[in-house]
């Protein structure tokens, strides 16, 4: 890798499809109306600091349908997927169909990388997600994206839950986001990595940076640190232990010449969005100073992967 760092964000867009097999369309509607209005502000904070970033789209939010008999369901043991679908459900379609995202981020100064989240939010690395239906969902949300004008080289997983590499690989797909690169987020089940999450954000301890690495003949750049809402037990953490551990990061990616890729969901944002929002504009403010400075530079997934020597 070139001398100096990178900082990466990826962002998560998908509204309702995020949760809808979880029952969290009640618990979090109130951010789900407010993403509009976080991702303009949002796009004018990456103007602002000349901040490219990797939008992974739910391609279901450009394509307005109620009807799924063409796709292959997955066989999961917590939901029936194609009954349980938002544009099935009759949840209100602003939570589920969105393709002026779309067009916001393209109005944009600054020009971002478009990437996948799925077409319908499917869970690829879960058990019961047949090689059927990852192609069903994968080869479906190309599809979209292509008449779109969208030509993606970047996935990033639903859940982090990655799976059915083969599939991206035959639809040429050269990138995706890997899990963050903590020991635990790998080795442990959910249950144990939670408090050990917690416990980093209390210690503020420095997140991981990291380099891309072929995998199955795909390009995965792990993810360093994902910013956490206010809300749940995160409310419990210091106000501003989200930034000082993204400096670090930062700082830390300057010295190493490695990347430091921030992520999170656009409605998370949505809890107080302006409160969020100073905190991005804070991390990005610093980013900008480093960049000024020539110690790292600010890119997508897609121009991080192949800006790499190491690939």
């Amino acid at each position: 890798m070139s001398n100096y760092g990178r900082f990466v964000i990826s962002l998560d867009t998908e509204l309702s499809w995020g949760s809808f097999d979880t029952s969290g369309i009640r618990h979090y509607e109130q951010a789900y109306r407010n993403t509009r209005e976080v991702i303009d502000g949002l796009c004018d904070l990456f103007d602002t600091y000349e901040a490219p970033v990797t939008w992974a789209l739910v391609m279901h939010l450009l394509d307005d349908c109620d009807c799924h008999s063409d796709l292959t369901s997955p066989s999961y043991d917590w939901v029936d997927w194609f009954s349980a679908i938002p544009c099935a459900t009759d949840v209100n379609r602003q939570l589920w169909y969105a393709p002026e995202i779309l067009d916001r981020i393209r109005s944009a100064e600054v020009e971002h990388e478009i990437g996948l989240h799925g077409y319908t939010h499917l869970i690829l690395g879960a058990e019961g997600c047949t090689r059927d239906a990852a192609e069903s969902e994968v080869e479906t949300a190309l599809a979209v994206a292509n008449r779109a004008g969208i030509d993606p080289d970047t996935y990033v997983f639903p859940r982090n839950e990655i799976g059915h590499l083969d599939v991206l690989r035959k639809n040429d797909i050269r990138f995706y986001r890997g899990v963050d690169a903590r020991w635990y987020e790998q080795r442990l089940p959910n249950t144990l990595r939670r408090p050990l999450r917690f416990a980093d954000e209390v210690l503020k301890s420095t997140p991981p940076v990291v380099v891309p690495n072929e995998r199955d003949g795909l390009v995965e750049l792990p993810g360093s640190q994902i910013l956490r809402p206010f809300t749940g037990p995160w409310k419990y953490t210091q106000s501003n232990t989200q930034i000082k551990r993204a400096k670090s990061g930062l700082d830390k990616a300057a010295r190493t010449g490695e990347v430091f890729h921030l992520w999170f969901h656009p409605f998370n944002l949505g809890i107080s969005p302006d409160r969020h929002l100073n905190v991005i504009e804070e991390i990005l403010s610093y980013a900008a100073e480093l960049r000024d400075q020539g110690e790292i530079e600010i890119c997508t997934i897609a121009d991080a992967v192949q800006g790499s020597s190491r690939i």
